[in-house]
């Protein structure tokens, strides 16, 4: 512990040393113009009373007084007017833009500490807790209302922030915490006002998703008859509504359909007249809660009616790229009423919720809340499924959109990494300390091994995060977004055979399969499919190799009803299968299946990607003649064994190509970071570790996890990752593995070759030097890798092919082209050099030989 607290103080002081750094580059900068006083005033007052005066072009009208020389007065009246548009915004449902405004007010305060302690608690810290809770960004609004809770000292501040992280529990699962936290704020609240309604709400709320319905009906009606007893405001009416819709979802849960229809009027009717201008997305959430119980009823034409109109709500006064949750179950919700009439409509509002809900999540940055995320499009997903029909039935046009569809479920917390990640390259000095910072907190945290000193790193960690994302301001950005049209470009003009899954709640799986550009769906509605994958990777992937080798015919039985089932209509032609996976399928080495007891791999290379999408990322997919730097570490304490083939893998790379070689025992970070930075190909030869909590670090001079990998700058085309389990982890959902191997491809490194199990030292150091070798004929990594196994495999015998040793193995990735060159090191220079003197040094010797003999010959023949 007093280590951790002494590394601690020794980071603060760091950290302010960086900011210093960072103070004197700003005084040198050129000077400001300063502004008069009153204009800052006036467009003080158009901010707090005027929307429509920023409300189309905010930066514009920032633009007049920032970056000037501000005194301290207008500082503080450009901080109110930061304030004041991102509360205007918050106001008329724009959440994202109220985050941006909130966010720089923030800095601006963090800078120049203008608020007072309760100001910046109620005018920043709250608002802007609530509205990442509003977009699902869970971690960042506890993180910020935590923060709150210890600096609060008013009591009623205190219970307002305790009710908000009540409901923000809830919304996070996490229902004792959420009891705990509306109980906690009913301690500090002493009278019967709005708050003391709230927090009897938000208690209902915590019971509710404990499945406590008396204790939470009981607290829901204690709510409203507090509120009932009060004069009616704008705060009130702003806690009332919210306690008549749960008071509806009450009555529908006891069939009591009509009377909970009237609680719902009820609430919308407060809505109206007090905010008739603002709360847009809440009155469409009223709406859209009257269609859902029309819907219940089957009163279609009422429902579509409701839904309509809560559609329109968020259609007018909400921008096309800012969606909510609201605005996602509505489109959902007329898809489920418009499958009962016109199928065609149906889809259409399906496929506008899932590419809403897509571009909604890459507003988040917090990995627990993108998980939450993908859990709840998958279920969107599920629903499309069962209302479409038979998906072997739809034609060509639908086809394309399901399957785009199902990609976008996947792989979205590593676009929004990757999108990240190329900011973080080229961004300030305050993000690239702030990277460094966490770098050396996550080292430091890596290499711990008590709990309560982890426990101790990780809160320094998370609100270093805090702070990172704040600078990163994130929301002032642009997000890539996939589009469709380059989607279906890149079905037609792949090469390859494409196969995509999508498990379903039932355990069924979809399989769709691109050829040629023609798309096709199998359901394999054998719902014990992937408990025959799961036993098929625990008998013969997990650590051992030996039923294999007891009974090599059982396998190719089983290895070819796994591809039959996975891989339908599979052609007979040698060609590349591109496989984007899902959940419970990764780890399965498609290669190693089988037909007629031979492996895939013996007549397809295989490409594995988290989403057919991520191609849409990589704007340069052809690297010339790089160089390759090696990182490894053959020698470790037990009880992990030293790695004795890679003393050889090295001297083999060393041998043959232009390589530059950081062994572990000088390995600083330095080096490292230096090592990451080049455009070389990234071989690491080193043991990899999981954790029993699935945590996958990498055992160089010292422990490296995946997420300190993050905070590295990595601009490598390829990582080859020679060692044990480096694509071993946590399964994530709809995101596959949280390895080692995923920490670079998060980084926007085109293509990593990695390993899911342990490597077998002699076909490690075989597959690899073969792999090197192929890459410089073919230029292509998924090619070569697959040419080496089969180079492998036709060196061995059937015991010796056992795919426990080479399938292990997998590229994960898009296609990419590598132009790998030989390199004669220059020990073989001068061995060819001295073998060249030698061979001309023999020719010469005979050459004067053969002169002497003739001459000789000749004096004799003339002597006669």
């Amino acid at each position: 512990m007093a280590t951790v607290r002494a590394f601690l103080f020794g980071f603060i002081f760091s950290c302010l040393a960086c900011k210093n750094q960072t103070d004197i580059q700003l005084q040198g900068s050129p000077s400001l113009d300063s502004v008069a006083t009153s204009f800052v005033d006036s467009v003080g007052e158009l901010a707090y009373d005027h929307y429509a005066s920023f409300e189309k072009q905010p930066d514009l009208f920032l633009q007049q007084i920032e970056n000037k020389a501000l005194n301290e007065e207008q500082k503080e009246t450009y901080a109110w007017i930061l304030i004041n548009m991102a509360y205007g915004f918050q106001e008329h449902s724009r959440f994202l833009a109220s985050i941006k405004y909130y966010e720089k007010a923030l800095l601006y305060d963090k800078e120049n500490r203008i608020l007072n302690l309760e100001d910046r608690l109620t005018y920043l810290y709250k608002p802007l807790a609530n509205n990442y809770t509003v977009i699902a960004d869970y971690e960042k609004a506890e993180t910020l209302q935590l923060k709150a809770l210890g600096e609060a000292q008013d009591e009623k501040t205190k219970a307002s922030f305790y009710n908000n992280l009540a409901l923000l529990y809830v919304y996070k699962g996490e229902r004792k915490k959420s009891k705990e936290a509306a109980i906690s704020g009913l301690r500090h609240s002493t009278q019967n006002d709005y708050l003391k309604v709230l927090l009897h709400y938000s208690l209902s709320s915590a019971y509710a998703s404990l499945n406590e319905a008396d204790s939470a009906e009981w607290h829901n009606s204690f709510a409203l008859q507090i509120a009932n007893t009060l004069p009616i405001d704008d705060h009130l009416a702003l806690s009332k509504i919210p306690i008549l819709e749960r008071k509806s979802v009450f009555l529908l849960q006891n069939n009591k359909i009509n009377l909970s229809r009237k609680y719902l009027l009820e609430a919308l009717s407060i809505e109206k007249m007090y905010f008739p201008d603002t709360r847009f997305r809440e009155k469409a959430n009223l709406y859209n809660a009257l269609g859902e119980i029309f819907l219940i009823k089957e009163e279609f034409t009422q429902a579509k009616s409701c839904f309509k109109q809560a559609h329109k709500l968020l259609d007018v006064h909400i921008p096309a790229r800012t969606s909510s949750y609201t605005h996602i179950a509505v489109l959902k919700n007329l898809g489920l009423v418009y499958a009962k009439q016109q199928a065609d409509s149906a889809f259409y509002y399906f496929e506008q919720a899932i590419e809403q809900d897509f571009a909604f999540q890459q507003n988040i940055t917090s990995k627990t809340s993108h998980i939450t995320g993908n859990k709840w499009n998958q279920h969107l997903l599920s629903l499309v499924f069962h209302h479409i029909g038979n998906p072997e039935d739809l034609d060509q046009e639908k086809l394309a959109k399901l399957l785009w569809l199902v990609e976008l479920a996947k792989g979205r917390m590593l676009w929004n990494d990757i999108n990240r990640a190329t900011v973080w390259e080229s961004d300030t000095v305050e993000l690239n300390q702030g990277m460094k910072q966490l770098q050396q907190l996550y080292l430091t945290r890596d290499n711990l091994t008590d709990s309560s000193d982890i426990k101790e790193i990780n809160q320094s960690i998370q609100f270093m995060l805090t702070d990172f994302q704040l600078d990163e301001q994130h929301f002032t950005r642009k997000v890539a977004l996939p589009n469709f049209d380059n989607f279906q470009k890149q079905l037609t003009d792949s090469l390859a055979v494409t196969y995509s899954y999508f498990i379903h709640p039932d355990s069924s799986l979809s399989v769709f399969k691109v050829d040629n550009g023609k798309i096709s769906c199998v359901h394999q509605k054998n719902t014990g499919l992937l408990d025959s994958i799961a036993q098929f990777k625990k008998d013969y992937f997990s650590t051992t190799p030996h039923l294999f080798n007891n009974n090599p015919k059982r396998y190719f039985n089983r290895a070819q009803h796994l591809k039959n089932q996975l891989l339908p209509s599979l052609p007979s032609r040698s060609i590349t299968l591109r496989l984007s996976l899902h959940d419970e399928l990764y780890v399965l080495p498609f290669d190693a299946l089988s037909e007629s007891d031979r492996f895939l791999i013996e007549d397809f290379d295989v490409q594995y990607v988290n989403s057919l999408l991520i191609k849409d990322l990589y704007p340069n997919t052809s690297f010339h003649n790089p160089q390759i730097s090696i990182l490894y570490r053959d020698k470790y304490r037990p009880p992990l064994a030293d790695l004795r083939f890679v003393k050889k893998e090295v001297e083999n790379l060393q041998s043959g190509y232009k390589t530059t070689t950081f062994s572990y025992q000088d390995l600083s970070i330095r080096k490292l970071e230096n090592a990451f930075k080049t455009s070389s190909i990234l071989h690491i030869a080193a043991h990899t570790v999981v954790t029993p909590q699935q945590e996958a670090k990498l055992l160089l001079h010292q422990a490296i996890s995946a997420e300190q990998l993050r905070y590295y700058h990595i601009k490598s085309p390829l990582v080859v990752l020679s060692a044990c389990n480096t694509a071993s982890g946590n399964l994530l959902p709809s995101e596959g593995l949280e390895s080692i191997n995923r920490a670079f491809l998060s980084k926007g490194i085109p293509g990593v070759v990695a390993t899911h199990w342990f490597a077998s030292d002699g076909t490690m150091l075989d597959i690899m030097a073969k792999f090197y070798e192929e890459l410089t004929i073919s230029k292509n990594p998924i090619h070569a890798l697959a040419e080496a196994k089969r180079g492998y495999l036709l060196e061995h015998s059937e015991l010796g092919s056992n795919p426990w040793y080479w399938s292990n193995i997998a590229y994960t990735g898009t296609d990419i082209k590598i132009d790998l060159q030989k390199y004669a090191s220059l020990r073989q220079v001068a061995w060819k050099i001295a073998i060249a003197f030698l061979v001309l040094g023999s020719c010469l010797y005979g050459m004067l030989r053969l002169t002497k003999f003739k001459n000789k010959h000749y004096k004799t023949r003339h002597k006669r």
